[in-house]
């Protein structure tokens, strides 16, 4: 199962968001460093600074309005081997094989995996902006959860597949 947790439509819409408060700022930061360099009588290097950070910023954001550099995909993905994800496009890819999960917990705000060992890793459905795929994310957990023979919110589900022609 893997679910893409913007549309096309969506993505267009922030990258163009991004191009026009890059473009913003980068004039913003442009104007602010010439006026404290060339214009003032007194350079004020903080102001600077400041001002290079802004023009900076500006230029990185229309540089991912524009293509030149490229979001990363925000998904949420469940294979044979694992369960991969990535809730927005600037955080890190997640991943966490089957064979680790002892436990998984689901609930309307999160989905928590408890892995052997102890250790913990929380998904926060909340983070996902729709709640039409946060409600597929979980529920997609949750079966694999009953195809793996992972303990879901407490118990462990054993059910044996049997395919029997017979009623």
């Amino acid at each position: 199962m893997y679910i893409s947790l913007y549309s096309a439509k969506q993505i267009k819409e922030i990258k163009e968001s991004m191009l026009w408060l890059g473009l913003f700022m980068l004039s913003g930061g442009l104007a602010a460093l010439l006026h404290d360099i060339a214009i003032r009588d007194e350079t004020r290097w903080y102001w600077a600074g400041a001002a290079f950070i802004v023009l900076l910023t500006g230029v990185l954001l229309v540089a991912l309005g524009t293509n030149r550099l490229h979001l990363k995909e925000a998904y949420f993905s469940i294979t044979p081997a694992s369960i991969s994800y990535r809730l927005h496009h600037f955080s890190q890819h997640q991943m966490i094989c089957w064979r680790q999960i002892a436990g998984i917990q689901v609930s309307e705000r999160y989905v928590l995996f408890d892995l052997h060992g102890g250790r913990q890793v929380l998904l926060r459905l909340k983070a996902i902006h729709s709640n039409n795929v946060a409600s597929q994310v979980a529920a997609g957990v949750q079966v694999a959860a009953l195809e793996h023979r992972v303990t879901l919110n407490g118990v462990r589900f054993n059910a044996h597949t049997t395919t029997s022609a017979g009623f």
